[in-house]
């Protein structure tokens, strides 16, 4: 299987979930009420189209002990080039890493994967779904081991992570997502908002061989660990604010942090050890740029941290999942006889 390159996105931004609507949770989820108009304009009935450059990644922390301190691997994941478009409640993105973005990766190994995200911004709530699939590792050894190869890989290292995140806006009227990262309104007024939800992630970490590279398990406390089974849940609670300087310049930032209950499992070449713990989520997302009534440019990231603690060690695995995005934007109206 070849590096899997193409990406492809369908979002429904405003869509219901039907099996949620039930009593006062239906209020969440119904008609969204317009946004202060002075603060958000909405050009929903508008044809958006981009262009873009985007990098998906999905990160692994190993934590470390006395003798030598925690490292990372990292995918080899391409440089994207994308188009895509929103109109209504769908966005459509198509992204493909041409070789010309991506030359000189080579020493890094080869990382087979397929990175399937989601991001459904409400006016009043916002979801997040995650599948991660990756194979093959690097890491970037004169960060920590200096006797390492330049780029030590780690091609049998697998990730299977699959989860979610919810969010509710309690400042819908005043506060947009939509406005930084799908660019479908424009928010002129500064403002934030508190946020409220709820995530669950299950993930799998393993090596045909060791997690750790064989060269260094003596000095971790996780030594011989094959395979790292987890589930966490929990609820969360953030803050998100944009701030916006002469309408047109915005800075957006957010951050909600989750206390989980997690479960996890660590099989050593010979063993197995269960373990429970508490433990914290983080989801940030944020960007900067220039909006207009006409066209918008950004730069943006959306990034999941989740934490596993297994039983050899204090020191949790750290799985950060996400992506960057250098964005260009144009609104097109559209005669209401073409549809």
């Amino acid at each position: 299987m070849n590096k899997i390159k193409r990406s492809l996105l369908l979002i429904p931004i405003g869509l219901s979930f039907p099996f949620l609507c039930i009593g006062k949770i239906s209020a969440l989820f119904s008609n969204e009420r317009e946004s202060d108009s002075t603060f958000i304009q909405s050009y929903d009935s508008e044809l958006i189209l981009r262009t873009y450059l985007s990098q998906k990644y999905t990160s692994i922390s190993i934590g470390g002990s006395d003798s030598l301190m925690s490292f990372k691997y990292r995918p080899n994941t391409t440089l994207n080039f994308g188009v895509g478009a929103t109109w209504k409640s769908f966005t459509l993105n198509l992204a493909y890493g041409f070789p010309g973005l991506n030359e000189g990766s080579s020493k890094k190994g080869k990382t087979k994967y397929l990175d399937l995200q989601s991001h459904i911004y409400s006016k009043r709530w916002v979801a997040d779904i995650f599948g991660q699939f990756y194979k093959g590792y690097y890491i970037d050894a004169k960060e920590n081991f200096p006797t390492f190869p330049e780029y030590y890989q780690k091609p049998d290292l697998k990730v299977r992570l699959v989860g979610f995140s919810w969010n509710y806006i309690f400042n819908h009227n005043r506060f947009s997502y939509r406005a930084t990262l799908i660019q479908n309104e424009w928010q002129k007024k500064s403002a934030g908002t508190l946020l409220l939800g709820f995530d669950f992630y299950y993930g799998v970490l393993n090596s045909d061989k060791t997690i750790l590279p064989l060269e260094i398990i003596n000095y971790f406390p996780q030594e011989n660990t094959k395979r790292l089974r987890f589930v966490n849940f929990g609820p969360g609670i953030g803050y998100a604010y944009t701030f916006v300087y002469r309408e047109n310049w915005f800075a957006t930032a957010s951050l909600t942090a989750s206390l989980t209950s997690d479960f996890t499992k660590e099989n050593h070449l010979t063993f197995s050890q269960n373990n429970h713990s508490i433990s914290s989520n983080l989801l940030y997302r944020g960007g900067i740029g220039y909006n207009s009534r006409n066209w918008t440019a950004s730069i943006s990231i959306v990034n999941s941290t989740v934490l596993a603690e297994g039983a050899s060690t204090k020191s949790p695995y750290i799985f950060r999942t996400g992506n960057y995005r250098l964005t260009y934007a144009r609104r097109f109206v559209l005669k209401k006889s073409r549809f």
